[in-house]
């Protein structure tokens, strides 16, 4: 009798571990997703030294997708978030890459993490942004709300804009990080045509904002237009450093 029980105590218990291992074997695997961008010709050309440097400060983005799941909306009220499918580092990290890849070669300017403070006379425009949304809507549409800014270091004005992207994406969770990675880069191809203006401009003389009556001699400067098929929203918007 005890070695009959035993005989299925070592039954059940083999049948377990073996059940164990199927559904091990079975979980999906994890996927990893990125926005980096694809390398891609400068607006400049090639340089032997940037005129100017862009410093593109940490990004800031929603508490709700700030996880290193891929959040997507199930409906207005509901989202769902992807165990499964997950950012190759944190998102805040993933755009400010991505912003630093884009704004590299669309201002043709040397972008980085941070700017070194060497000395030397070449200009330096601080990029910052706030995400305000940042939706994932499969098989119909990604969004990205955010409020940016161009800062000169030389003098501390700012002009800050305030861009809104959505793009169509197909069924599947590449597409919506395919979608997501299109919409950064309209946004950083329009901070690029910013800090062109401003490095075109010089810093000789006091920033005005387009639309504002500003004294003879000021730079004018608007936030970009919206482009085709993209919905763009502007604030012309100037902060002057407090005297």
């Amino acid at each position: 009798m005890k070695q009959t029980r035993s005989w299925r105590t070592m039954v059940r218990t083999v049948t377990v571990i073996g059940l164990a291992i199927l559904t091990a074997c079975a979980s999906p695997p994890t996927r990893f997703y990125t926005l980096g961008t694809e390398a891609g010709p400068t607006m400049t050309g090639s340089t032997a030294g940037p005129s100017f440097r862009i410093d593109v400060r940490p990004v800031k983005v929603p508490a709700a997708v700030a996880r290193s799941q891929l959040v997507v909306q199930v409906n207005a009220a509901q989202v769902e978030v992807r165990e499964d499918d997950r950012w190759a580092s944190s998102l805040p990290d993933e755009i400010r890459y991505a912003l630093i890849a884009g704004l590299s070669h669309q201002a043709g300017a040397a972008g980085a993490k941070t700017v070194a403070r060497n000395g030397d006379d070449v200009p330096v425009y601080q990029v910052a942004v706030e995400v305000q949304r940042f939706e994932s809507w499969p098989g119909s549409h990604t969004l990205i709300d955010v409020v940016w800014d161009v800062r000169t270091l030389a003098d501390g004005e700012t002009l800050t804009c305030h861009s809104v992207v959505s793009e169509p994406v197909s069924d599947g969770y590449q597409a919506v990080v395919d979608g997501h990675r299109r919409a950064i880069r309209v946004v950083a191809a329009q901070i690029a045509k910013v800090v062109r203006a401003l490095a075109a401009s010089g810093t000789g003389s006091p920033l005005t904002p387009a639309g504002a009556s500003g004294r003879a001699g000021s730079r004018v400067l608007s936030c970009p237009h919206a482009t085709d098929g993209v919905e763009t929203v502007t604030d012309r918007t100037v902060a002057r450093p407090e005297e």
